[in-house]
């Protein structure tokens, strides 16, 4: 098995190294299978990830090729996000070499977030650099939601309505969960499809493609909510509400007239509503859960208030409680970036992380101010990705591709807007 991995991964690096585009696509479709792992020399990698390294490290190797030998053709090298991230990497990796265990801690370090980092955000950002390219990789990234929102939909066949944990949820292949286990798995890649999906409503050339996305992004929305995932629904309600205001904010719309319509969608998902109450009120054990994951995390901080106990920590943490091992047994990350980090880097590290964010939500805040009249599409774009990130106040996946890398796609449309010499680089060609 080793064998073929490291033929096929040396198959890829060939093919990435004079077509990387293929890979950057690849990456993107494969972003919400991290349900498995591929074990290489007894290192096991997500396929989505082990795609990334592979597109990662022919980046580099085309790069210092040119550097070296054609020096025409090097590319100037773009860092998004540079300073907010090196102050968040820095505060991570000093604390990682202050914690009890350095060796595992650093290593932590350098295969979450650094590697988020240079795979995810850095490479793509370089990559992409004209509107064409931008486009497919929005197109593949909704493909591979709509793919995760057909498994979900199968998911439902041979469920009893009448149960009380009737949901949309994973299902396996093979004895697999290709998208993982967790029903907030589905929900959180599909609150990034679903808005991707009125992006592309927008840059549809025809009503009948136009008509097909309504279609998609209804059973997406419905999907979402049929996951009954507290965190997908708090996220759905706050893209939506969003999303509505953001499009009647410049239009000379009679606002008395949309409350009969808001009210028969109140009445047509308050039977959701009610079986979320009943679910909940059967599923203690869940909110019971992450209280203690919680509780665990403000223990630590206290214990290292300033730079924390170290990352990749949290979940070293969580197996040392006893209280949390009786009752739920195996050690569990942290449901939230904010406690993680909290314990892992600290106070520094969580302020540092909140200054991603700021810095995040000010490039989408000014973007939208300033390009929302003529460019329709960028409000569910900046919508769709900021909500993957949102989601991870309560979820795992705050390191993973599947959510940063829509983060690039809409920050590299926000820079191709900005760059007003080059009409190419106009998203949509029939943009005023």
């Amino acid at each position: 098995m080793d064998i073929l991995i490291v033929t096929v991964s040396l198959i890829l690096l060939a093919v990435f190294l004079f077509k990387p585009k293929i890979g950057l696509y690849l990456t993107a479709f494969f972003l919400p299978v991290i349900g498995f792992d591929l074990n290489l020399f007894n290192f096991a990698i997500p396929p989505v990830d082990l795609l990334a390294l592979i597109l990662l490290i022919s980046f580099a190797l085309r790069y210092l090729f040119n550097f070296f030998f054609e020096p025409e053709k090097k590319i100037e090298l773009r860092f998004p996000l540079l300073f907010p991230f090196a102050v968040f990497l820095t505060v991570s990796f000093v604390s990682s070499l202050l914690s009890a265990d350095p060796i595992y801690s650093i290593w932590y370090f350098c295969r979450w977030p650094l590697f988020l980092y240079l795979a995810y955000i850095f490479v793509p950002y370089n990559l992409i650099r004209d509107r064409k390219t931008l486009k497919n990789l929005i197109i593949t990234t909704t493909f591979s939601a709509m793919i995760v929102l057909l498994f979900g939909l199968l998911s439902l066949v041979g469920q009893d309505i009448s149960d009380s944990f009737f949901r949309v949820r994973s299902i396996a292949i093979f004895n697999v969960y290709p998208f993982g286990e967790n029903h907030n798995l589905i929900a959180e890649f599909l609150n990034i499809g679903a808005f991707f999906l009125l992006t592309l409503r927008v840059l549809a050339k025809t009503d009948k493609l136009k008509r097909i996305i309504d279609v998609l992004f209804l059973v997406s929305f419905v999907t979402i909510i049929l996951t009954f995932s507290r965190t997908g629904w708090i996220v759905l309600a706050f893209q939506s509400f969003a999303y509505i205001w953001l499009y009647l904010k410049d239009r000379k719309i009679n606002k008395k007239r949309l409350i009969l319509p808001i009210i028969l969608c109140i009445l047509m998902l308050s039977p959701f509503f009610f079986k979320m109450g009943n679910l909940q009120s059967d599923n203690i054990s869940s909110t019971e859960n992450r209280w203690i994951l919680t509780e665990i995390s403000f223990k630590s901080f206290q214990d290292k208030p300033l730079l924390g106990q170290g990352s990749g920590y949290f979940i070293r943490l969580v197996e040392k409680d006893i209280r949390f091992r009786a009752k739920y047994g195996d050690p569990i990350d942290s449901h939230g970036i904010l406690q993680k980090v909290l314990a892992e880097n600290g106070l520094l590290g969580l302020l540092s992380w909140l200054f991603i964010l700021l810095v995040l939500f000010k490039e989408y805040y000014q973007a939208f101010v300033k390009y929302n009249k003529r460019a329709p599409w960028l409000a569910p774009l900046i919508l769709g990705s900021f909500g993957g990130l949102i989601f991870q106040l309560l979820n795992t996946s705050y390191y993973k591709g599947k959510v940063w890398l829509p983060i690039v796609v809409t920050l590299l449309a926000i820079e191709l807007l900005n760059n007003k010499k080059d009409k190419e680089n106009n998203i949509i060609e029939n943009e005023k």
